[in-house]
């Protein structure tokens, strides 16, 4: 004989079961849902870090600069704004000091489009020698390369930059930058400074008139101040 407690038994039981199913799906959707939202944030931490690092590469390279311009974007000095001329000095400047440009030119950085107003560098009379170069043009860990792309003008007078360091603007010198791998071969023909339009080496006691002549000739489009030449 069946007692009708007994026989309600099974669907409180089935009801039961669906219960935690629904309670495990629930749980599956937050945990889900956590895992997007934490990855969210993970990647607006990393984006917000990068910015901060390129405000104070820019702003580092501001403090060391003797003299320095900005672009204000429609001429607001409310607006964003980015570096046009940095001009250094020889007691202030150090090759370290350039690692704050480095940083901020590389190929896989996500702000270096707001280095491309800087069109002017002046290092007269410094100690800006051939591996400086490495800072304003070379190749990353990755094979691409990098570039102060909107460079136009480099006075480099009374320096000790050599035929080397003038090689190194259109063609990678590995004696300068030993731990960087071999450009990536579909690459190879956008290294060259070409955005480059006037160089000054005038006093600089290493340069040649054959580094001058290889320089000219791999940038057709260069003025080059020298002691050879002081009015090109």
């Amino acid at each position: 004989m069946i007692y009708p407690r007994q026989r309600t038994s099974h669907p409180n039981r089935e009801a039961m079961a669906f219960t935690m199913i629904e309670m495990l799906v629930v749980i599956a959707l937050v945990v889900g849902l956590a895992a997007m939202l934490l990855g969210l944030v993970g990647r607006q931490g990393g984006v917000a870090e990068k910015k901060m690092r390129y405000l104070q590469n820019r702003d580092a390279l501001v403090a060391i600069a003797k003299w320095h311009r900005w672009n204000y974007v429609d001429g607001d000095p409310r607006a964003p704004r980015q570096i046009e001329e940095l001009e250094f000095d020889g007691s202030a400047v150090k090759d370290d000091d350039l690692h704050h440009l480095w940083e901020n030119i590389q190929p896989h950085f996500p702000h270096r489009d707001k280095m491309f107003d800087l069109n002017l560098m002046s290092f007269n009379d410094t100690e800006f020698a051939d591996g400086w170069m490495t800072n304003l043009i070379g190749i990353d860990q990755t094979g691409y390369p990098y570039r102060a792309e909107g460079l136009q003008k480099l006075n480099l007078e009374k320096t000790l930059i050599s035929d080397a360091g003038l090689r190194m603007l259109y063609q990678h010198v590995p004696e300068l930058q030993p731990d960087s791998p071999n450009i990536q071969a579909e690459l190879g023909s956008t290294y060259a400074m070409t955005n480059l339009l006037e160089i000054n080496v005038y006093g600089c006691e290493k340069v040649t008139e054959q580094g001058i002549a290889d320089l000219k000739k791999a940038l057709p489009n260069i003025k080059v101040i020298s002691t050879f030449d002081p009015y090109p």
